[in-house]
């Protein structure tokens, strides 16, 4: 497992140069969406890096106001801006518009035509995985009770204070890989300096964001994690090179942090 690069939200000149530094630094997932405005970018910076494009896991998002029968011209959009042929993970954003007016029967059915248009790009190979982001269990089993082609994927918020313990059960039950994002939690809830993450942080001669990642990496989870900073990218990653191990006691302290606050 690795961590990836997660580029929210970045546009223009700044996404490349960070895209361009993540890539420099050795990460290779890249975490973007049609959202966040910056696949050209990211586009660009993968071009420029030298590396090859198949050395890179590309992650994009079909946003909701794409989501329907239509689904299909906003992955060929991704892929357009993208300047590739194929994204190695297509996600849907969200379960259905935030539009308070929205029905639910009606989010049920933008569901069920934009995953039947990702099934479409899985199998014409311009998709090599299909999954979704922000799903509750309850838009999980609805997915599961017709797709054809079952998720891989959930990508999450997950992190020390909103650990979403019931919902990652039910994901490895249903043998549903997942993906964290804002494992940091944003830098924000003050998450970085609980005292226990900083105890736990000197034992290692490691940072507290560090720690985060790490845990959530024994716990089978890669974080999608988010820097500026060529430094902080660097550091984030080599919470993934096994020069530390969290310990089964440490594990059970930050297990006990959860206080079911998010970011998202």
């Amino acid at each position: 497992l690795a961590v990836g690069l997660g580029t929210c939200c970045l546009s223009g000149v700044e996404s490349e140069r960070q895209v361009l530094d993540g890539l420099a630094a050795g990460y290779r997932l890249v975490d973007t969406a049609s959202h966040y405005g910056n696949e050209a970018a990211v586009a660009a910076a993968l071009k420029k890096s030298g590396v090859r494009r198949s050395e890179v896991m590309l992650v994009t998002k079909i946003w909701y106001d794409d989501m329907g029968p239509n689904a299909s011209a906003a992955i060929n959009r991704s892929l357009t801006e993208l300047g590739t042929d194929y994204v190695d993970l297509l996600l849907m954003h969200f379960p259905g518009s935030i539009d308070a007016m929205q029905s639910p029967s009606a989010n049920r059915q933008r569901r069920y035509d934009t995953w039947r248009c990702m099934e479409d790009a899985q199998r014409s190979g311009v998709a090599r995985q299909i999954g979704v982001s922000n799903f509750t269990r309850r838009h999980l089993k609805d997915i599961f009770s017709f797709c054809h082609d079952p998720p891989v994927v959930l990508q999450l918020e997950v992190h020390p204070y909103f650990q979403q313990t019931e919902l990652i059960e039910y994901c490895r039950d249903e043998g549903l890989q997942l993906m964290a994002q804002s494992p940091l939690a944003n830098g924000q809830l003050g998450l970085l300096n609980n005292k226990v993450l900083a105890q736990i942080a000197l034992a290692h001669g490691r940072t507290p964001a560090q720690v985060v990642l790490r845990w959530l990496l024994q716990l089978g989870i890669p974080p999608v994690a988010f820097s500026t900073s060529p430094e902080r990218l660097r550091e984030n990653l080599s919470a993934a090179d096994g020069s530390f191990t969290l310990t089964e006691d440490e594990m059970s302290q930050i297990s006990f942090l959860d206080r079911n606050k998010r970011v998202g």
